[in-house]
């Protein structure tokens, strides 16, 4: 989207003329432009979720309104709801999003140096957890759809595997769903992680829908130890709210609390809570009926669907149907042309761009009238493509060599080459495609053939490159030698 160079009401609706629109005056040209976003957030903008005026609501810790960080009143019992309907043993309120709630877990669960069981598609905040704590990371490398090149599930037989390797691991750190929308067998999972006698941590930022969808089972039923989800992704509430449930004494609520009063800020959004409060009644009144209406929607969108020649949606028999994944690889259209296309010759928004597909994500509060604009969208497309050689992904990569731990890598002595010289050199920095932000490499280890075919693919299919301190990722940070 970018800035956009134009002619602006000011103060009083005097004209800036020639200027770039400020974030607010964006937002509200965003807002009025009919553009259809098949993004987060969760309530698309629709008009049973919207807010009287933001700005008479916030307010900070005064009489009646109770303290987050010291819960007795109205937060209190926002939390008491919220356990209550994910049946979990507490379920804390997050306004920082996942990633406190994440590293919240991660501290509760492990000592500095700690060696853990890590899923290689972890978000970058289980990587940033890995660096403050100083862990010892055992990476655990995800299934691939050879059709797609989406990460799949950690099989757990692999996961019985390194726990037989690495008996000492302080915890199991798993992201389910995916971004794509892959839900790991968490049940099976969890039954190998508690032989062992310690936590499963499962991210499940992208699923906290899961618990009113038929025939999904979330993380906390089938489980899990400690699970973190994002309110806003999936369900009708602001951008930064999530929740973390801790779902067994396997871990100790004090530890809970303690560092979350660290990384959560020590001045929470009242609109942001109350914009959970919000969420959790609708959730209570009208969630069951709702979301068995949107599962409807999405069982004809996919039936629709199947008559596309050139596209595809891409399916699995772990993957949830809320993500609709649109495979381009059949077609003579990249993912990003047809990004763009649904850009600027259709006014919608998807989610994410990938090699292979783009991701649309639907909430329950897409509409008949959305779902249906996407699809004619998507049609109207597929009538003009013709028919392209499909690229296999592959199934077996390995990852690069570890040499340093991130900690000494980042901040170790390093120096800045050029891409076509990197090679062999230990990285000092992520490399990485966001969204979804799974690393090609992570600091500490070495780039080699692989990761340089990775980026590079990246890069033709222009693809979001980022972690690097070059945005042209014409060079690369390495540490010294």
């Amino acid at each position: 989207m970018g800035c956009h160079f134009c002619v602006a009401e000011g103060p009083q609706g005097s004209a800036r003329i020639g200027v770039y629109m400020n974030l607010y005056e964006f937002l509200l040209q965003y807002r009025d432009s009919g553009r259809l976003p098949m993004h987060m957030p969760g309530h698309k903008r629709q008009p049973p979720f919207s807010m009287e005026d933001p700005y008479g609501l916030d307010v900070t810790e005064v009489e009646g309104t109770d303290n987050l960080h010291h819960p007795e009143g109205r937060i209190r019992r926002l939390m008491d709801q919220m356990r209550k309907m994910y049946g979990t043993r507490e379920s804390y309120l997050l306004v920082n999003g996942s990633t406190c709630g994440i590293l919240a877990a991660m501290s509760a669960c492990c000592q500095k140096g700690d060696k853990v069981l890590v899923a290689r598609n972890c978000h970058r905040s289980v990587y940033h957890g890995i660096y403050l704590l100083g862990l010892e990371p055992v990476y655990l490398q995800p299934e691939t759809d050879p059709q797609t090149g989406a990460a799949l599930q950690c099989p757990p037989e692999e996961v019985e595997k390194a726990l037989e390797t690495h008996e000492n691991a302080a915890c199991v750190i798993l992201t389910s769903p995916t971004y794509e929308g892959v839900v790991s067998e968490v049940g099976k999972i969890a039954e190998i992680v508690h032989r062992y006698q310690i936590p499963l941590v499962v991210d499940e930022a992208h699923g906290a829908h899961l618990n009113w969808m038929r025939g999904w089972k979330t993380a906390m039923e089938e489980g899990a130890d400690l699970v973190i989800e994002s309110l806003h992704k999936t369900l009708p509430a602001l951008t930064q709210t999530a929740v973390l449930h801790r779902c067994s004494d396997r871990v100790a609520a004090e530890k809970i609390r303690r560092y979350l009063d660290i990384y959560e800020t020590s001045s929470p959004s009242y609109v942001l809570m109350a914009s959970v409060a919000q969420c959790m009644d609708w959730l209570e009144q009208e969630g069951k009926p709702s979301f068995c209406a949107y599962v409807e929607r999405l069982e004809r969108f996919y039936e629709e669907a199947k008559r596309w020649r050139h596209l595809s949606l891409w399916h699995h028999r772990l993957k949830e149907p809320g993500k609709l994944v649109i495979y381009t690889g059949k077609a003579d259209i990249s993912a990003t042309e047809l990004a763009e296309r649904l850009r600027n010759s259709y006014n919608i928004e998807i989610e994410m761009v990938a090699a292979e597909y783009v991701l649309a994500m639907t909430t329950v509060a897409d509409t008949e009238a959305s779902l249906e604009r996407l699809m004619q969208a998507l049609s109207d497309m597929d009538e003009t493509l013709s028919e392209s050689e499909p690229h296999m992904h592959e199934t077996d990569s390995v990852l690069p060599q570890k040499k340093y731990s991130s900690y000494e890598a980042m901040n170790g002595p390093w120096e800045e080459v050029p891409i076509e010289k990197a090679c062999g050199r230990v990285s000092a920095e992520y490399i990485m495609v966001y969204p979804p932000g799974i690393p090609f490499v992570v600091p500490g280890e070495m780039i080699d053939l692989h990761v340089l075919g990775q980026i590079s693919e990246a890069k033709e299919k222009r693809l979001n490159l980022t972690g690097t301190a070059d945005d042209r990722v014409s060079n690369l940070r390495v540490l010294k030698e």
